[in-house]
């Protein structure tokens, strides 16, 4: 029997949003409202694609789901940015949490959208040392 002497913590996250509130043209254009939450990474991905409401909304969510899962574990982050989610070359969603001040082993995310619906999970696995 193998005994730990720190077990690591989970958090888990859920969020969903409709693309409409997206694809509003306040949103898609107002440069300070999306530098707010989102990086210049991420908005250069959405903004390549052919529906960038669609991937601004699945973005918004995950930064959600990750921000619900943290604060399970009392970590708060106090800002969207901090929170980034990229794609491998895959295409597999992931996310990274730019703060040193948290020692994070694993963040899982999975993301879907459909036509009017964005809808985020994400799992945390936090270090108790």
């Amino acid at each position: 029997m193998h005994v730990y002497k720190h077990k690591p913590m989970i958090g888990i996250g859920v969020d969903i949003e409709t693309i409409d509130r997206f694809k509003k043209n306040d949103v898609l254009h107002s440069q300070s409202l999306l530098n707010k939450i989102y990086t210049k990474k991420e908005l250069k991905y959405s903004f390549s694609k052919k529906n960038p409401a669609q991937h601004l909304a699945v973005r918004y969510v995950a930064k959600e789901a990750v921000f619900k899962a943290c604060s399970s574990l009392g970590i708060l982050i106090t800002n969207y940015k901090k929170i980034e989610i990229f794609n491998t070359r895959k295409g597999v969603p992931f996310a990274r949490i730019h703060d040193s001040n948290i020692n994070l082993l694993n963040i899982i995310i999975s993301l879907s959208h459909c036509s009017d619906k964005a809808i985020a999970f994400a799992l945390v696995i936090l270090n108790n040392k």
